[in-house]
């Protein structure tokens, strides 16, 4: 059993230190094997305009007046997610192929960052809970989100695939923290939000459809909320950023572009699209999704929740609701793709339904836990407690967690080494498939640059399970194989099997 000392040296503090140095860890071999990462697939034919142009005239801002010229165009002739052909345009290797390894960087920094700052400002500024409890719940999400993530490949290591998706994400959960900023800040500090959360809504409008969908709806239910209460006059600049937003999302899903690429897919029609959504959200969330790890997050979490919700006044009202809300949204993401395409089978479409789902569920815990202490303890008594320390019964729960966690990785990681995002990528940097998967797409790209205008490679020695997503064919005409060709200026280019 666990003592009164060893109780009271487990404190919050402690314990967000520990969670995050762990995470942070959990980080190393994710972006250590981002040096063997190479484009492909769409990364070539979205950024050959640009390349070219840097190519010719060494200019950043032409670049980027490229770039523009780029999502206008395709704003009319084939998608109207403005912000992501205009991102996914200008790749790190237009610029050089070594900085392509920094598409990991990037966005698992921004989506840590993007994490730590809304859940802070919800648990923190809005509930008024304890800062280091508020991070060590933010820790447990973030290591499952990375680390237990679908798609993983496609979200965190091909550039199109994390610049379209992972990046847009981020940018919409610190958009969501800025508009809770905004309602406590003031003076020049509560301007500098407005306008950040004004430029960030107004991207996020043009960015995916699964992300942009998804905040709309939340938008809506938070002006609902604001206007059910009578807090406009308090809070009306809010209506700028949300109005930018709107704006965005209305030119994005109006495009020209958008009935040109719908003639050659098979989607659903809406009315069906939402009810399938309905059932792969239980499908996958229940069927595929809730792992133990997962199960053991969640219980996890309780304990520092009850602490949390301590010297909050709010009621938590309707947990039944709330849930029922939270499913709503995460079924909401996987409606675009069932009306656009009819399936939800690719990876990073998977994965950002995946990390929704987590948010939520996240969230949903909090409340439900709030909702039950409520009901447990004497009314109006334990609003005045200050719960600095975990309980003896909050330190067993935790220590058997965490130590129920790390034994179940052991037992897991033995059989399968791929399980877990960082397990994979320390599998391929120990067996040498990293380095060897790099090496021979840095040959490939010596005789791009020699020079010659036909160009004949040899097939990949081996496909790492983190960095591999797809490679030119035999086939010389083959749309990744021109698209590679137009990125580099060269006639053609094909794979020759021995």
């Amino acid at each position: 059993m666990v003592d009164k000392k060893k109780s009271r040296w487990i404190t919050p503090k402690r314990l967000a230190v520990f969670l995050t140095i762990i995470y942070i860890i959990s980080l190393i071999p994710l972006l250590w094997i981002g040096h063997y990462n190479y484009p492909s697939a769409d990364d070539y034919s979205n950024g050959s305009n640009c390349r070219q142009t840097f190519v010719e005239t060494k200019s950043v801002f032409m670049v980027i007046g490229t770039a523009v010229k780029k999502a206008v165009g395709e704003w009319h002739t084939w998608r109207g997610c403005f912000t992501s052909s205009f991102l996914s345009s200008i790749m790190p290797n237009v610029f050089g192929e070594g900085l392509y390894q920094y598409t990991t960087w990037v966005v698992l920094t921004l989506f840590s960052l993007s994490c730590l700052y809304l859940l802070n400002n919800i648990f923190v500024k809005v509930f008024h809970s304890d800062k280091w409890r508020s991070l060590c719940v933010t820790m447990i999400m973030l290591f499952a989100s990375v680390h237990c993530m679908v798609g993983r490949v496609e979200i965190l290591y091909w550039y199109s695939g994390a610049i379209n998706y992972l990046f847009t994400y981020a940018m919409s959960l610190f958009f969501f923290g800025l508009l809770i900023s905004c309602c406590f800040s003031k003076g020049k500090k509560h301007v500098f939000e407005l306008v950040m959360a004004s430029f960030l809504g107004f991207s996020i409008g043009g960015g995916n459809q699964v992300t942009i969908l998804n905040v709309a709806i939340i938008l809506f239910l938070v002006i609902a909320v604001i206007s059910y209460s009578k807090m406009w006059k308090k809070n009306w600049s809010l209506m700028i950023p949300i109005g930018l937003f709107y704006i965005g999302f209305i030119l994005n899903v109006m495009a020209p572009g958008n009935r040109v690429r719908a003639d050659g897919a098979s989607g659903m029609n809406p009315i069906k699209a939402v009810f399938v959504s309905f059932y792969y959200c239980l499908e996958y969330v229940i069927g595929e999704w809730t792992t133990w790890p997962i199960i053991i997050m969640v219980i996890l979490m309780i304990p520092l929740f009850w602490g949390m919700v301590s010297k909050t006044k709010f009621e938590f009202p309707c947990p039944l609701i709330v849930v029922i809300l939270g499913y709503c949204i995460v079924s909401a993401m996987i409606t675009p793709p069932l009306f656009a395409v009819g399936n939800f089978e690719a990876g990073r479409l998977q994965a950002m339904v995946y990390l929704m789902y987590l948010l939520v569920m996240t969230l949903c815990v909090g409340y439900i836990t709030g909702w039950v202490r409520r009901k447990v303890d004497i009314a109006g008594e334990w609003r005045e407690k200050e719960e600095r320390n975990f309980s003896m019964n909050e330190t067993l729960c935790i220590l058997c967690c965490l130590l129920l966690f790390a034994f179940g990785a052991v037992i897991t990681i033995i059989p399968d080494p791929h399980y877990f995002t960082f397990s994979s990528a320390m599998t391929d940097l120990a067996d040498g498939s990293a380095k060897a998967y790099g090496d021979a797409m840095k040959e490939r790209i010596v005789l791009y640059h020699s020079g010659e205008k036909d160009i004949v490679v040899e097939p990949l020695p081996v496909q790492p399970a983190l960095l591999y997503f797809s490679d030119i064919k035999e086939d010389p005409e083959d749309w990744e194989n021109r698209g590679l060709c137009r990125f580099y200026g060269i006639d053609s280019v094909r794979v020759e099997r021995k």
